[in-house]
């Protein structure tokens, strides 16, 4: 007497086994690249943005507004170290020529996917809004809309120090 054997119960539990064995392994080579506000950052760029009256868009500000503005940040010796630490506090400090040693200011910071809220306080009751991006492991880039308005963007881009 022949038993007869099928091997079509055993199909579920092999499918089953391929796909872990495949998630776990793809999973374990998979890097991971997301990154973190958290250490010190200097102050390295700032460009102001307008909008476009014909478009809408936001466009760099001339190559003059940009150079103002360089000139202005070196003629006060502008300088802003920036630490976001683990427990959530930050502290900025800021010194110009004026006051070479700095001016430190702490608060509470919240990553909520590219939206940092630094407890920045309200002005006109308006908030300034950072968004965030990282173009790669050293610098981090800001879209800063100051009291709400998109016409007053400004970018600012720090380096990881």
């Amino acid at each position: 007497m022949k038993i007869k054997s099928s091997k079509f119960p055993f199909l579920p539990l092999r499918v089953l086994l391929i796909v872990t064995c495949t998630t776990f392994g793809l999973a374990g080579i998979t890097n991971c690249t997301a990154q973190s506000v958290i250490g010190k950052w200097k102050r390295t760029d700032t460009n102001r943005f307008t909008i476009d009256s014909t478009t809408g868009k936001q466009t760099p500000g001339s190559a003059d507004v940009k150079r103002q503005l360089d000139e202005h940040m070196a003629a006060v010796g502008y300088k802003e170290i920036l630490e976001f630490k683990s427990d959530h506090t930050y502290v900025s400090t800021v010194s110009t020529n004026d006051n070479p040693n700095g001016t430190p200011h702490s608060n509470t910071w919240m990553l909520s996917g590219t939206v940092l809220d630094m407890n920045i306080p309200l002005v006109k009751n308006k908030k300034t809004t950072i968004t965030i991006k990282f173009p790669n492991d050293h610098t981090m880039v800001w879209d800063l809309i100051y009291m709400g308005k998109p016409a007053q963007l400004t970018q600012l881009t720090y380096t990881k120090i």
